[in-house]
């Protein structure tokens, strides 16, 4: 995991499997952050503020490549 805080900051937003590490390793392979928004109906900019305020920056927030090693 390259910023285990995040799993942290995902799962305070309501993304409770997160911490389930097979649930982890399967979301991992096709989820990102776009797509976790839309399914869970919380804004982006609510997303984004959540990392920023743990000190994690969002690279691009608009990316919909799958988030690798979250």
């Amino acid at each position: 995991m390259k910023c285990p805080e995040s799993a942290d900051v995902l799962k305070e937003l309501g993304f409770d499997q997160i911490v389930n590490p097979v649930m982890l390793k399967t979301m991992a392979k096709f989820m990102t952050l776009p797509k976790a928004s839309k399914m869970k109906n919380i804004p982006m900019d609510r997303i984004i503020d959540a990392f920023r305020e743990k000190g994690i920056t969002v690279a691009d927030p608009t990316n919909e490549e799958q988030v690798e090693g979250i």
